[in-house]
């Protein structure tokens, strides 16, 4: 009974996890098309415990998107600097995971160059396009897939061959369904 009891609660927690995190990646797209909501976000990611190594990077975007919001710019620099610290521990703890890499890229694209804080795209850009076989098998719905394609699409990040080299992994995993 015990052994049962342990798997069922095992079972429940890996299916609270994978609807939390499908509901961090809508909210995330959310704030990304209305900064305002940051605060939210913010506050929604941070009371989540014993978070994944996913979970850590959406919470250290959600430092960098707070910086979009606060009128200081102290204020802003402090939000950035505790976003730079905890995506570099996420990308540490994981370095291997395409949907971090693709979050740290998305932040260190849109910062200003003269923080000095993008050192990374090259390199997350390669990750992304070099392991396409892991982002058809992510647990993500084809949304999020396009969403990542067109990001690096509209960025111009990646030259046309590894554009299309993309885009067939993500047909191939049925992330592009619908998208053109």
């Amino acid at each position: 009974m015990k052994a049962t009891i342990t798997i069922f609660s095992a079972l429940l927690a890996f299916n609270l996890t994978a609807q939390s995190i499908s509901e961090i990646r809508s909210e995330f797209h959310a704030v990304v098309l209305n900064p305002n909501e940051s605060k939210d976000f913010h506050n929604y990611l941070k009371d989540i415990e014993n978070p994944s190594s996913t979970v850590k990077a959406y919470q250290a975007v959600s430092e960098a998107l707070l910086a979009q919001v606060v009128w200081n710019p102290f204020s802003k620099l402090k939000q950035v600097v505790k976003y730079d610290k905890q995506m570099a521990a996420a990308v540490e703890e994981d370095s291997q995971n395409i949907e971090i890499r693709f979050l740290r890229l998305a932040i260190e694209y849109n910062l200003p160059s003269f923080l000095g804080m993008s050192g990374h795209l090259e390199e997350d850009v390669d990750k992304i396009v070099n392991d396409l076989s892991e982002v058809s098998q992510m647990q993500v719905n084809p949304m999020f897939g396009q969403y990542i394609f067109h990001f690096l699409a509209e960025t111009n990040l990646c030259s046309a061959e590894q554009l299309a080299l993309m885009k067939q992994s993500f047909e191939g995993g049925g992330l592009m369904a619908g998208a053109e």
